[in-house]
């Protein structure tokens, strides 16, 4: 199991029971500055940077507990930025009657509203018609950002 999957599985219950937010993703990855981990939490009223200073306040003695990365490291915890990729059930239903891009694995790019969240596939209106797309098959899902 990867850093990522052992930080999502010690933390995600965790910080939507005790502090409210909704962990959506945690990103782990070595820059010329250094190793950072980045969670992001998302909220309904959305994110401020106090929220951000409190979970940040939270997660830094529990990890220092789990001692899952070994020498130095940031921590950030942000709010993801409107151009993430839509990664689980949980951010489809948010997003359920916007305006999705789907770039498919051969490069097709499709606009669809999400519909339904399958085992191995998701549902999307496409044309007033419902496509079901293998999740194999896709290469990332986005809001449509329109200007």
């Amino acid at each position: 199991m990867q850093i990522k999957d052992k930080l999502w599985e010690a933390f995600n219950k965790n910080i939507e029971d005790d502090l409210g937010y909704e962990l959506v993703d945690i990103e782990f990855k070595t820059t010329e500055m250094g190793k950072i981990l980045t969670f992001f939490i998302y909220s309904p009223n959305g994110i401020t940077a106090e929220d951000c200073e409190k979970v940040s306040k939270y997660l830094d003695p529990k990890l220092d507990q789990l001692d899952l990365i070994k020498g130095q490291y940031y921590l950030e915890v942000s709010s993801p930025d409107l151009d993430r990729p839509l990664k689980n059930k949980r951010d489809f239903e948010r997003n359920r009657d916007n305006e999705l891009e789907i770039k498919l694995k051969t490069g097709e790019i499709l606009t669809g509203k999400y519909r339904n969240f399958l085992e191995d596939s998701i549902e999307f209106l496409i044309d007033d018609e419902i496509i079901k797309i293998n999740k194999e098959e896709i290469r990332w899902i986005k809001v449509k950002l329109v200007f």
